[in-house]
Formats: C-alpha cells, structure tokens, sequence
C-alpha cells in the first residue's frame, strides 16, 4: 500500500482522537465548576440555614444572617424606634406632621419576617438557588405592611380638609326689592383625600421621615349658571302673588313679601345634570308655622279601661293630629307654583297618644283582683275631704310590676289651696279636733283593704292611736303629715289599675290586673285589753259652778293582729301579720267650780310622730 493512502487512512482517526480530547477537557471543566457550584451552595447553605440569606433587608433593614427569632427582635426594635418618625404634609406655607402613632398604624412584624426568611426558600431548588447566587449581587428589600386606625385617619384628613378646602359655590339665584338675580357660582379647591390616604398609608409603613405635598384637585359646583333658569321663571311665579293656607274653616295669606322671604334654593338631578330648584323652607317658616300650631292640632285620646265590677277591657285610644310642618310647606310650593288657584291646605300627620290600645292591651288588665268598700256618714265638709281624695288617690292608676304605690305622695299636700276643708282629725293624747283634711283616713284604710285582699306586698301600714269602730278590727290605716303613710308593691308580673269612687259617705276601690292564680286567707286574733280608760276630772274657772265639759272622751287600751296567708299558684305561699294597738287615753271632765287643778293621773303620753303633733283624719 502506498504511503499516500496510509496517510488518508490516518486522518480521520487523528481528528477523531483531538475531538475526543476536546470534549474530555470540557466535561472536566464542567464538573470542575458543578462541583465549585455545588461547594459553594453548600457553604451558602451552611452559612445561611435558618437564616435570612445576605443581601436581604426589610425596608432598607439588613437582616441578612439573623435567625428568625434574631430577625424578629431586631425589626421590631426598629419598628419601635420608628414609631416617632413623622411625615410632613406641605401646602404652601402650611405644615403638618403625622407619625405612625398617630393614626394607630400597626406593623405587621411576623409577616414581614417570614417574607424574609422565603425569599431563597419558596421556589424549587433550582430557582432558589439562582435566587441565593444574584442576592450577592443585587439585594432584596421586603417592604413592611400592616394596618391603620381608619377614624383616626379620617380624622387626620378632615382636619386638613378643614383648613385648605375652598368649596365650589353653586349658581343661584338671589333677591333684592322683589327682583330676583341670578348669583354665578365659582370653582373650588379642594383636598384629594382618596390620594393622600393611600400615599399616607404606603409611607407610614416604610417608617421613614419625608415630606409630602398635599394633593388638591378643582372641583366644579354643581349647579351652573346655565342651569338656573328653570329656578328663575319658578321664583318669578312664586312671588307674583299671595298664596292661601286653609284648614277646615280658618285660613291664612301669604303675602308675596312673606313668600319671599320663606323662599330657599335646592338642587335637583335631571338628566345627569344638578338643576336649581325653588321651594318654600319649613325652616324659615318655624316661626309662623308656630303661630298656627295649635290652631290645627286636634287632641289624641289616650287608651283607657272599661269595667262591669268583675272585669276590665280597653277602651281604644284614639289618635290625634299634628302639623306637618313639612308637608305644609311642600304643598305651600306647589301652590306658589302656579298661576291661578294658589291655595294649599294644612297637612295634618296622626299622633300617637300616650297610651295606645296596643300599649294598654300588653298591660294586662282585664281581672278584677279585689275590691273593698268602706261607710261612715260624717260632716258635709268630711264628706267633701273624703271625696277629694279618692280623686287624688288614684289620679296616677297605674301601677308597674315591681313599683311600689306612696298614698301620701299621690294625695299631696292637704292645703286649703287644693281644696281641703276643716273636720274632725285626730291631733294626738286623744284629742278630736278640726283640721285640714279630717276624714282622710277613710280613703287610705278602704284601699289598704283592696290591696290586702287582692295579695299585694304591702311595705308600710299604721294604725290609729284611736280605736274607731266603724273600720273592720285590725285592718285600719291611718296616714299623718310627714309620719305615718301608706304603701304597697305591685309584685304581680303585670301592670295593676286602681279605680277609687266616693260620694264621701261610701268609698270604693278595686283593683284590676291579670290574675295569677293567689289566694287570700285571713285571721284574726281577737282582742287583748289592757288598763281600763282612768277618768280624770279638773276644774276650769271659765265655766259656770256646776257645769261639766268632756274634753277628751278617752279610751282603755286594746292590741290585736291580724295575719294574712297569700298562697301562690304555684303553691308557696307568705303569712304577713299586721299588729295593731290602741294605748291607753284617760276620760278628761272639765267642771265648772272653783280654781283650775289638775288631778292625779292626768296622761303626760307624747302624741307619735317625731315630736310634733299628729293630725289624722279618722
């Protein structure tokens, strides 16, 4: 074989052997740097595990090679300490700071952290790593977030609104000598509070002291000259002439001066565009509505109760009416609208009474609970006593679970005034003398009776310092001026009425509610007498030689009670005993003979009632 063709033969081989060599070295250069990357990840990897990786800040705070409870601590020092750093709103020469306390900004630390921390950890290992190699290069800065109290916010931009809004005035339309102009209107400047919040919000959490301008924008009014003329022609029609306000049979004019100044402007929408419109202000018109109030008011009638004796149901209420003030002045535009025919009529709105059927139907009154009558003939002028305050009595009638009745603060004071008159009272040690309000006593012993039947928490009763025969033993209740009184509790779960009548002679009263179920039993111990009533005779020289005068007719002293066992529906029941005692008065004779002596035995008792003399009626 020639040289030639051994020549050609080797070639190809050589080319192949260098090809060969070649792609050796590269695979060696290769593993040589995926080994150095994989060397370097895992220095990278021993020097940051659970660590925030370099190059890695939390709005502009390095916390590269902090663990997270590191990290933590170091950001929320600085969130601390930032707290203070203010933002300085500018608007010409006005200045004004906000710190992120102001506005109660809180920063969300533990999210900020955690970001930190995934920054090389929330992707593949590849991505991560990629991640891990350019943070040597370029940084990564987590912004902070967190929350702010919206009140104090607005607050804070309200304030600022306050001081550098110039609001838009609107067209409109004004008068002068009952010629009506048109008044142009002009734009305003006005904070962007929508702009300025969200550019407060994002740097109230960089932490970072700035200055920042605040952002105002124009702001049209709303209503334009061009759109008054509607308002214009309706004001001209307005005032042209006098308009006439009826109700039922009365009238009243409004005359076109009076029209003009009850006038007022509002804005209405029509086609997407705010037109000025004429109307008559029931605030302006306060004063002569005012006027004519009353005159067109008609009283409501509150609910009430109708009874046979045994049951009770409620008379309807039935509503009154009212001024409209409103409505009136509504109707007054539109008859100030027109060019004929300008009267409008009084707008009337129901009112409600104080007590509706609906309020009286919940109260539960339907069952008569108990009634008790008292007689005793009397003076003319006890009679009228008696009478009188049983109006009294029950002037308020209605009584609320749990409220407790005061007979004394229900009568009120026995004055000549409110229509007392003299008769018998008992005035202490005996004695039966006139007095305001004598005979009184009839009228609080007869209810005290009614409540004692019907089972009533009876909290304060007395009874008098004389025996009187004609009250049933044991169950009398007297009432004093500023002593004694009378009083009970409504402790059923419903209101309770008291209805009282009188012709001064016989005395009524009854109760009705919503029975519960209680009974009533009663016993009564019978009399235990003491010291027989001592007579006492003494002389008076202004009375001729033999004759006497009983002055005081005296009593021997007695004591009894009386218990009452209220047994419940649901079968408990509570004994109440009311004691009662009658002390002891000698009979005092006045003769007619010789000097005045006083004899032995003459009572010295102090009348009851903290010191002062006592005055009942009987």
């Amino acid at each position: 074989m020639s040289s030639q063709k051994v020549s050609e033969k080797r070639g190809p081989i050589r080319r192949q052997r260098r090809r060969g060599r070649v792609r050796l070295k590269r695979l060696i250069a290769a593993g040589i740097v995926i080994g150095l990357i994989a060397v370097a990840l895992l220095v990278d990897s021993a020097l940051y595990y659970n660590k925030v990786h370099a190059g890695v800040s939390v709005s502009g705070l390095s916390l590269a090679g902090l663990t997270h409870d590191e990290a933590t601590a170091a950001l929320t020092r600085y969130v601390q300490g930032a707290q203070k750093n203010p933002i300085t709103l500018t608007s010409g020469d006005n200045k004004w700071t906000l710190s992120p306390s102001d506005v109660g900004t809180e920063i969300d630390v533990a999210q900020a952290v955690a970001t930190a921390m995934d920054v090389t950890r929330k992707s593949n290992f590849f991505v991560n790593a990629v991640r891990r190699f350019k943070l040597y290069f370029s940084g990564s800065n987590v912004p902070l977030r967190g929350t702010v109290d919206t009140a104090l916010m607005d607050n804070f931009l309200e304030h600022i609104a306050e001081q550098l809004d110039v609001p838009p005035v609107n067209s409109g339309l004004a008068i002068t000598d009952g010629q009506i102009k048109v008044v142009e209107g002009r734009k305003g400047s006005v904070v962007d509070q929508v702009t300025l919040r969200g550019q407060l919000k994002s740097l109230l959490f960089t932490l970072h002291n700035t200055e920042l301008p605040v952002p105002m924008i124009v702001k049209d009014p709303a209503v334009q000259a061009q759109h008054t003329q509607e308002a214009l022609s309706g004001a001209q029609t307005m005032i042209s002439a006098p308009v006439n306000l009826t109700s039922g049979s009365t009238g009243w004019t409004l005359t076109t001066e009076e029209i003009a100044a009850y006038m007022d402007f509002t804005s209405k929408d029509q086609a997407g565009v705010s037109v000025l419109v004429p109307y008559l202000s029931a605030d302006k018109m306060k004063p002569f509505f005012d006027q004519i109030r009353a005159k067109v008011a008609t009283p409501g009638v509150d609910a009430t109760w109708a009874s046979d004796g045994k049951k009770a149901w409620v008379v309807p209420a039935v509503p009154g009416g009212s001024l409209d003030a409103e409505a009136t002045a509504a109707a007054l535009t539109v008859a100030a609208l027109q060019t004929n025919n300008r009267t409008a009529e009084v707008v009337v709105r129901d009112a409600a009474p104080k007590l509706t059927t609906d309020q009286a139907t919940a109260m539960g009154i339907k069952d008569r609970l108990a009634t008790y009558t008292t007689e005793y003939v009397g003076t003319e002028d006890r009679q009228h006593n008696v009478k009188l305050t049983t109006k009294y009595a029950v002037t308020d009638n209605l009584l609320a679970p749990g409220e407790e009745y005061n007979f004394d603060q229900h009568i009120g004071p026995r004055t000549e005034a409110r229509g007392y008159r003299q008769a018998k009272g008992i005035t202490g040690a005996g004695k039966l003398e006139d007095v305001l309000g004598g005979g009184i006593c009839q009228v609080s012993t007869t209810l005290f009776n009614a409540v004692f039947d019907a089972g009533l928490r009876i909290t304060e009763r007395h009874n008098h310092t004389l025996f009187i025969q004609h009250y049933p033993p044991g169950r009398d209740a007297t009432v004093t001026t500023d002593g004694y009184n009378f009083r009970f509790v409504n402790d059923t779960d419903h209101y309770i009425l008291i209805r009282g009548t009188s012709t001064g002679i016989r005395t009524t009263f009854t109760i009705y509610g919503t029975y519960d179920g209680r009974t009533v039993k009663s016993v009564f111990s019978g009399f235990t007498y003491g010291p027989k009533r001592p007579e006492v005779t003494v002389t008076n020289s202004s009375l001729g030689p033999g004759t006497t005068l009983v002055d005081i007719t005296g009593q021997s002293s007695r004591s009894c009670w009386v218990k009452r066992t209220v047994t419940y529906a649901n079968g408990k029941s509570k004994t109440d005993t009311f004691y009662s005692e009658w002390p002891e008065y000698a009979k005092v004779t006045e003769v007619g003979v010789g000097t005045t002596t006083t004899l032995p035995g003459t009572p010295t008792t102090k009348p009851p009632g903290k010191g002062k003399t006592v005055v009942t009626g009987f």
